[in-house]
């Protein structure tokens, strides 16, 4: 049995996998104690990996003393070549994100875009080359920073306006922020087709369910997309 840990921010997801098939998941809080021999036991775990880009850092201990297992760094054996430079400097979950669209949208030209604490664009070739990609504040991020860097608006939760045009505060943030990003994500789509006219617009990343009612054209990548990524790295890298 292979294992899949992405540890996010708040979340850390689980992926059970034989071979290349996904069997179940499991999900915890980062900050929440997980017994990793148990777990390995229980479900005979021989390898694993590991991607780590919140600002937690688990410990591991017991899971690289019971698996062959591997973190996910840029010197791994990748299933896409990129231009990015230095490469060390794509954030591992955009690698991740790059394997899996290789994996589950193989020989099309794919956009993913990855809405997260930051919205991250990456542009991928049907013969699986990376052109670069785009980085910008996710939603609750421009919230925030509304908040934080004014004396008087309110610290809101990401919400549907109501109405156009707003008629209070709150509705004006709301609208500002969610027809920006979507105003921001259609002219970077439209960007990107006078590059290479015909791709796929893969959704992923935590906010992606709520932005999918209002991009037009996009498939909401499924909700494993990033599990799929590092069984498909594990397994390319297995000792």
């Amino acid at each position: 049995m292979n294992l899949t840990i992405d540890i996010g921010n708040t979340n850390t997801k689980l992926g059970f996998f034989e071979g290349l098939e996904l069997k179940f998941t499991e999900k915890y809080r980062t900050n929440e104690h997980i017994e990793w021999k148990s777990i390995v036991s229980t479900n005979k775990v021989s390898h694993a990996i590991v991607s780590q880009v919140g600002n937690q850092q688990l410990a591991l201990d017991d899971l690289y003393a019971n698996t062959q297992c591997l973190e996910v760094h840029h010197q791994l054996q990748l299933p896409f070549k990129s231009v990015y430079a230095p490469f060390t400097n794509l954030g591992i979950d955009r690698v991740v994100g790059l394997a899996a669209a290789t994996y589950l949208f193989p020989k099309t030209n794919a956009l993913i875009i990855d809405a997260g604490t930051c919205i991250t664009y990456d542009f991928i070739t049907v013969s699986a080359n990376h052109l670069g990609g785009i980085i910008s504040p996710g939603l609750a991020m421009r919230y925030q920073a509304m908040h934080k860097n004014t004396h008087q608006l309110p610290n809101l939760e990401i919400q549907q306006p109501a109405a156009f045009p707003p008629t209070n505060t709150n509705e004006a943030i709301h609208y500002g922020v969610i027809s920006g990003v979507t105003a921001e994500i259609e002219a970077f789509i439209s960007r990107f087709e006078t590059h290479t006219p015909n791709f796929m617009t893969i959704l992923t990343g935590g906010d992606a369910g709520f932005l999918s009612k209002r991009v037009k054209n996009s498939i909401l990548a499924n909700a494993n997309f990033l599990a799929f990524g590092l069984n498909l790295l594990l397994e390319t890298n297995k000792s």
